[in-house]
């Protein structure tokens, strides 16, 4: 069992949403989790308060929002889930990452419309852009850049 935080005292309830904002102690990550002490456990704390209502979450499986609000604690708020799971339903909520809005994206929007408007084959627009040509394929496609 995790070690006592003062669970109540970090919450602000948020009225509207009926959501739990951790409100006071754990550092921000860039995702917007936070992330807190708990004895000698780093965790998040969407993890904690899982923990704290529902009890230990299996190996292997993810704390998720019903809610999409990171910072939300409210354990109605929050299941188990693969991460396929967890995935499907950003998919399904459309909080896919799509485009220059994914971190791994070496082209820019300018980019794959020229590729799309191109005649060339797919090595060399893939030299020229710097990509693997299989990527040239699945942007001709529409397997990625499919918003575009």
């Amino acid at each position: 069992m995790v070690a006592r935080i003062d669970f109540e005292a970090c919450i602000s309830p948020e009225p509207n949403s009926g959501c739990w904002l951790w409100a006071d102690q754990g550092e921000t990550l860039k995702g917007g989790y936070i992330r807190i002490m708990s004895g000698s456990r780093r965790m998040l704390a969407h993890r904690f308060a899982y923990e704290r209502y529902r009890g230990p979450i299996p190996r292997g499986l993810c704390v998720c929002h019903h809610c999409d609000v990171r910072c939300c604690v409210n354990p109605d708020h929050l299941f188990l889930g693969t991460i396929a799971d967890n995935n499907a339903d950003r998919h399904r909520k459309g909080r896919t990452p799509r485009g220059t809005d994914c971190g791994k994206t070496k082209l820019s929007v300018k980019q794959v419309l020229a590729i799309l408007a191109s005649t060339e084959t797919q090595r060399v627009l893939a030299r020229q852009y710097g990509v693997a040509h299989c990527t040239i394929g699945a942007i001709k496609r529409r397997e990625i850049w499919s918003h575009l």
